[in-house]
């Protein structure tokens, strides 16, 4: 799910969408990442010809502050 197909779906409400955005890059791009996710389930895919493994779910923890 790219974040600009979530702004379209959540664009009656900017704030969501902002939120939403936020979120989606923390998830992605954090050096901390370690701390607050969980992989759960991988994928193997060929890209090119070469095999790779793939995150396909994960569950993330955060603190209480963060979520509100």
């Amino acid at each position: 799910l790219s974040v600009a197909l979530s702004g379209t779906i959540l664009s009656r409400c900017p704030a969501c969408a902002r939120n939403f955005a936020n979120l989606y890059c923390n998830n992605i791009c954090s050096p901390d990442q370690s701390l607050f996710t969980n992989v759960t389930r991988v994928v193997n895919r060929t890209i090119l010809g070469k095999p790779q493994l793939a995150v396909v779910e994960y569950q993330c923890f955060y603190q209480q502050d963060f979520a509100d």
